[in-house]
């Protein structure tokens, strides 16, 4: 599955990923200093980042700013806050709700749950084990469908719906469908996930993540702490509060700025977990640093190191 790297309906305007290559940084875990990767080798990719595809080894890529990408890490984001494991987050889902919907269609959608007795945005009750986002037929409209039981919990039921969006200001508008999207293709985007999956979840998590620091009024800090909080084991957030105090950028990215294409791959059994992004892009030089991050479905995020930048 995958979630293709360009759009020409960005949400975004691209002069706000300038990339620093100097912001940058080549670090063996959380306890050594960083160093500058301006000029640095060109080392080898991590052999999981590097592998072919495979049934086992997944590979999930988005691109900042494109439509598909950004409601499939809202919807990612948001089944993973309402499925944890330690009951549903409702901080994360207030977070995601108040980052990704427009004020008006939030307000809409919270008359509608009342009306209903049901999640609004997943027009249900419970959490689909499996979701697709598809590109739609229009430049700011796309197709989510959500796939329900399965794995012999209960008879598979779907339901689709149509999420159109505002240049800007995020999504406006959600209507049901029952026409099937287009079958992906070197054409069609489309972007998969699966509920309590490990590789899913850390797309989610640095999808949701880049969104919130690049977002188009400046960087939303409230969505960015509630999805450490939701991400991260409390050890880690400790390790990586300490570790940006002392190298003065963002732990989670290894960055001072905000990357232009990212790609997460593995197996989600390994729990590790290979994370690329790639900073420039046309705009200058492009620069790209491999993170390897582990991650347990249950725990969350409980490690992220850098091992190789070019």
């Amino acid at each position: 599955m995958s979630r293709n790297s360009r759009n020409t309906y960005a949400l975004r305007r691209p002069g706000r990923r300038t990339a620093v290559a100097a912001g940058l940084v080549l670090a063996l875990g959380l306890g050594v200093s960083a160093q500058a990767v301006a000029h640095a080798a060109v080392p080898a990719a991590p052999a999981k980042a590097s592998a072919k595809a495979s049934a086992e080894v997944r590979s999930i890529s988005g691109f900042n700013g494109d439509v598909v990408t950004q409601v499939a890490d809202f919807y990612g984001a948001y089944i993973d806050a309402k499925d944890a494991p330690r009951g549903p987050d409702k901080a994360l889902a207030k977070a995601l709700r108040a980052h990704y919907l427009t004020p008006a269609f939030a307000k809409k959608l919270t008359a509608w749950e009342k009306k209903n007795k049901a999640d609004g945005l997943l027009r249900a009750q419970n959490v689909p084990t499996r979701w697709t986002v598809s590109e739609g037929s229009k430049g700011l409209e796309v197709v989510v469908t959500l796939t329900f039981g399965g794995a012999g919990e209960s008879p598979t039921t779907k339901t689709r719906f149509v999420v159109e969006l505002e240049p800007v200001d995020g999504i406006k508008g959600i209507r049901t469908t029952s026409t099937a999207p287009a079958k992906a293709s070197a054409a069609v985007r489309s972007v998969s996930g699966r509920t309590g999956d490990s590789v899913t979840q850390v797309a989610d998590f640095y999808g949701a993540y880049v969104d919130a620091k690049d977002a188009p009024r400046g960087p939303d800090k409230a969505l960015a702490k509630a999805l450490r909080a939701h991400y991260l084991t409390p050890t880690l957030a400790k390790k990586l509060t300490a570790w940006e105090k002392k190298n003065k950028m963002d732990g989670v990215l290894r960055a001072r700025n905000v990357p232009v294409d990212w790609t997460v791959t593995g197996d989600g059994e390994s729990r590790e977990i290979a994370v690329t992004h790639s900073f420039g892009g046309g705009e200058s030089p492009t620069t790209t640093t491999h993170l390897v991050v582990k991650a347990d479905a249950f725990k969350g995020v409980t490690d992220i190191r850098t091992t190789s930048a070019r």
